[in-house]
């Protein structure tokens, strides 16, 4: 919601003007049901519509693209006109809001007619799909998206299933009758396989919101380097338990072999220190 209206308030000024021109042209009847309903024919991001009388009661049923809702009709609707003027012109948009049929982020134009005004509810995603301020729908990019989603699909079953991995060894080690370091082991191995799970499911979802759904909505600059940072810190919490589990392991056994998981915990280090600078500059670039 707040990088739609972000995107919006960017281009308020375009936006409002084309809604403005497409009102300007439409003369229809603000109480003719069928001349209301062919708005939706030549505006996609139209939603719904309907007319309110000059007593501001809704004189006709409430319109929508899949739906008319004929409860609606013969409500107040003075509350939503209680600050509007059309003193300086017929037309009206309001502000960004959420919709309470359809959940999604709307905007309300209101024209004047006569005594009468007309009520239209327009999408704002669709709104900038038309003006093609987001993403248009090519050939390649319909290719692309479909690439995308089904990697992403992937990444999230293997997510999926490591997690669920992940929960049968510390179940199947509780219902056991592991010992000595074999616990150890089984639960480290538990707790790598969860966290490596939530770490690739984490990217798998940001593929799917930013590469999918509506991809030039996620504009910030500072997008990939935030998406890196928590990959990398998930695998960061993997390996420094992998460090922690080689400790142990060597202690139990062997402590000639200590070195090499003195090396693994300063290769971790360096994974930290190199984490922390790329984030340290990522956060002064930006």
């Amino acid at each position: 919601m707040k990088r739609v209206i972000k995107m919006y308030t960017e281009h308020k000024n375009s936006i409002q003007f084309y809604i403005r021109s497409v009102l300007h042209n439409f003369q229809p009847s603000s109480k003719d049901m069928d001349a209301l309903s062919h708005f939706f024919e030549s505006e996609k991001s139209a939603e719904f519509i309907y007319s309110v009388d000059q007593d501001f009661t809704q004189q006709t049923p409430t319109i929508g693209r899949r739906e008319v809702y004929k409860e609606r009709n013969g409500t107040d609707k003075s509350f939503y006109f209680k600050w509007i003027s059309f003193k300086e012109e017929s037309i009206h948009i309001s502000n960004p809001y959420l919709h309470h049929i359809t959940g999604q982020p709307m905007l309300t134009a209101v024209k004047q007619i006569g005594d009468d005004y007309l009520v239209i509810d327009f999408d704002i995603l669709t709104l900038l799909s038309e003006l093609r301020l987001i993403e248009h729908n090519t050939l390649f990019n319909k290719v692309n998206t479909v690439i995308m989603a089904g990697g992403a699909l992937l990444l999230g079953i293997v997510s999926v299933f490591l997690i669920l991995y992940g929960g049968y060894i510390f179940i199947a080690m509780l219902f056991s009758h592991f010992k000595g370091d074999d616990v150890m082991h089984e639960i480290f191995t538990s707790i790598i396989s969860i966290t490596i799970g939530l770490a690739i499911y984490d990217l798998a979802k940001t593929i799917l919101e930013n590469d999918v759904l509506f991809k030039t909505l996620n504009f910030e600059s500072d997008l990939q380097n935030k998406t890196l940072i928590k990959f990398l810190t998930s695998i960061i919490v993997a390996l420094s338990i992998e460090s922690l589990m080689a400790v142990f392991k060597i202690v139990l056994d062997d402590y000639n072999k200590l070195i090499n998981a003195f090396y693994l915990v300063i290769a971790v280090t360096f994974f930290i220190i190199g984490t922390a600078i790329f984030n340290k500059l990522s956060f002064h670039k930006n």
